[in-house]
This record gives structure tokens, sequence and C-alpha cells, in this order.
């Protein structure tokens, strides 16, 4: 599915992600494994990013939801959203050459019992996103490999895109 979405989400999201490393700072220097060295910030605006585009989706269908802080002192164990019940994990990529879906391995291993459904924005442009969706003991039995910084589950668009046609 696609969604289109309001093109200044990026300055919000890289405002927001600039705060995020600046507070998560001293949690990657007592846990080094986490930073992504010049790229943290990055990665900080497109998790944002992706959580702001889900929250205006949600909000324009008018479905009701429990939503994490998206800036906190520590990191969020929990899920991002909870909907209907249902625990849900934002994983947000830009688009690539390799039109794969990734998730980091351990974190999904610290997810079981938190989290039931991840629910994956694939940013086209910017301004529109598409959506797919997993749940997580369908995660668990993706393909799974070292990725440049640490191992991630990973499955092609086009096998979850089966799924949701």
């Amino acid at each position: 599915m696609e969604f289109n979405f309001p093109e200044s989400f990026w300055i919000i999201a890289k405002q927001i992600g600039n705060a995020r490393t600046i507070v998560n700072k001293e949690l990657l220097i007592k846990n080094p494994r986490y930073d992504r060295g010049e790229k943290n910030e990055n990665v900080d605006t497109i998790g944002i990013l992706g959580e702001l585009i889900v929250l205006e989706y949600l909000t324009q269908i008018k479905q009701e939801f429990e939503m994490v802080k998206l800036l906190d002192f520590y990191p969020s164990k929990t899920a991002d959203f909870v909907v209907k019940g249902k625990r849900i994990d934002v994983k947000t990529s830009e688009k690539s050459k390799y039109l794969t879906l990734l998730v980091n391995e351990e974190a999904h291993k610290k997810g079981f019992d938190e989290i039931d459904w991840y629910w994956f924005v694939y940013i086209l442009n910017k301004n529109t996103a598409e959506f797919y969706f997993s749940n997580y003991n369908e995660v668990s039995k993706w393909d799974c490999k070292l990725m440049k910084y640490t191992n991630a589950f990973y499955n092609k668009i086009e096998n979850l895109k089966l799924k949701t046609e």
C-alpha cells in the first residue's frame, strides 16, 4: 500500500533525530555495538520519519492507538504503537537497490513477548512510502546474516508484497 505524507516530515524527523542522537551519545559510549558512527543521525532521522508516517496514517483513518514517546532519555523496550491490542514495532528504510526489509536480530529477540507485528515503512521518495507487515513469528523464520554492523533478519519486499496483495 502506498501512502503520501507531508514533505515537512523530513524536517521534523531531522530535528527530532538530531535530538535523539544527542540524548543517545552516552548510551553509545557504554554500548559501542549500537554506534553507527557518522550514520547515527541518519538512522535516528529515518526511524523518526517512519513513526511520524505511521502516526499520520493512523490519525487520517481515525484509528485509536497508543504510542511510545518519540524522544526519551532511555531507549524504549516496548512497541512503538499499540493498535487494537496488537503491539507494533515500526521499521523504516529508504528505497535502495536491495529491495530488502531488515530487522536487527538482537532487537528482535529482545522483542519476544513485547512485539506482535512489524510495520515496515519503505520510503520511496520525499513524500511517498509503502507499507508492509509481518508478524513476529514470521520474521523469526527469515534468513539472518551479518550486515554491515550487526546480524539482521532480512526478506525481499516482493515476498511481503505477495502477502498483502
